[in-house]
């Protein structure tokens, strides 16, 4: 008798789970992925499209023609709730699928539920981000919310295009921290001149509370005018896990072992943002580690059918980042280095294509 396995979510170690599948057939599996678009757009892009370095194709790859070329059914649903005594999963149109193992890869949520119904946009769903963005662009004074990476990123990406397109205004970037403050002091310093630099406009130590039409409020009781709000604020977790009374972190991650499964499931698995280590709870929620888990997550669902020992996934002790900052030039950091130039771009360009060649090559796009 045949077993199923449900992939949910087209996430980067989904991707590389698809990708071998087109290799390599599981026995006397039925494979089906259900995720909410056909197409699954890679986050690490986002700010050289942003700039218009890249076109829409190449941020995406086509998930349905993967999934196809795989031999995996492909499912357009939105996943809502876990029932993992049973083995089901609920989808937001009430369809159930039953299945032997599952593995969820969604990604995080970044927008407050406060804050749903406001005027604030958010880059998750990835898939809508392409028309937030060049919405976003041509208006005076965009604002983001978070001195993250990708705030950070971003920000001087829409600068740059708004500059390239002599199209007036500031960008404007607020962090509840100083930016960049998971790394090193000397690196935040670094990335804070740069931002100055490019002329954005910057509030650090001071946190968003309320969006309104025009402006936001922050805790410190400023008020600051936007022409539009790109909210990439601290990541939580998908509400599925918890709803479903699956062991969470106080973000609402689900807790994985070193195999990449669940606490106490052995027959549900995760990778990405969606989850935390339980032995790395600190890990940051970055595509860098979920692209390593991809290798890992194959081997452990392939070993897992086939009634085989797993592998456990350990990661890196550093990370390389590079933010792109405009005109071709980037901004690479690992550990305490730092290091800005048109050469660090290039790294990141390549880095960047060759993930998405790897994709794009099984689906002839």
């Amino acid at each position: 008798m045949s077993k199923r396995l449900l992939l949910v979510g087209a996430g980067h170690a989904h991707l590389e789970v698809i990708r071998n599948l087109t290799e390599e057939k599981f026995s006397d599996v039925e494979v089906c992925l259900i995720t909410p678009s056909a197409y699954q757009y890679y986050s690490g892009m986002f700010s050289g499209y942003t700039e218009g370095l890249y076109d829409m194709e190449d941020t995406r790859v086509d998930v349905e023609k993967l999934a196809k070329a795989a031999g995996i059914h492909f499912v357009k649903k939105m996943a809502r709730k876990l029932l993992q005594k049973q083995k089901k999963l609920v989808c937001t149109d009430r369809s159930v699928y039953p299945f032997d193992v599952i593995s969820f890869d969604i990604g995080s949520r970044s927008l407050p539920a406060e804050l749903e119904s406001s005027v604030a946009k958010t880059i998750k769903p990835n898939y809508e981000f392409i028309n937030q963005i060049n919405e976003l662009r041509e208006t005076s004074h965009p604002l983001l919310v978070g001195g993250g990476a990708a705030g950070c990123e971003l920000a001087m990406s829409i600068q740059t295009y708004k500059r390239k397109r002599n199209i007036p205004g500031q960008v404007r970037l607020i962090s509840a921290d100083r930016v960049l403050s998971d790394a090193p002091g000397r690196v935040s310093r670094k990335l804070r001149s740069l931002l100055s630099k490019k002329g954005i406009q910057l509030w650090e130590q001071e946190r968003a509370v309320d969006v309104h039409d025009e402006h936001i409020l922050t805790d410190q009781g400023n008020r600051i005018r936007h022409t539009g709000v790109l909210w990439l604020g601290g990541a939580v977790g998908d509400p599925i896990f918890e709803s479903s009374g699956i062991s969470c972190d106080e973000r609402g991650f689900a807790y994985v072992r070193n195999t990449l499964q669940f606490e106490n499931y052995d027959f549900i698995f995760g990778a990405g943002d969606c989850v935390t280590m339980k032995e790395h709870p600190q890990l940051a929620k970055s595509g860098v580690y979920a692209v390593r888990q991809g290798p890992v997550l194959w081997e452990n669902l392939k070993n897992y059918l086939e009634r085989d020992d797993l592998q456990s996934y350990e990661p890196q002790n550093q990370a390389l980042y590079i933010l792109s900052t405009g005109q071709q030039k980037g901004f690479l950091t690992y550990g305490p280095i730092t290091h800005h130039s048109h050469q660090a771009w290039k790294l990141k360009n390549k880095i960047d294509t060759d993930f998405m060649k790897k994709y794009k090559e099984v689906t002839g796009d």
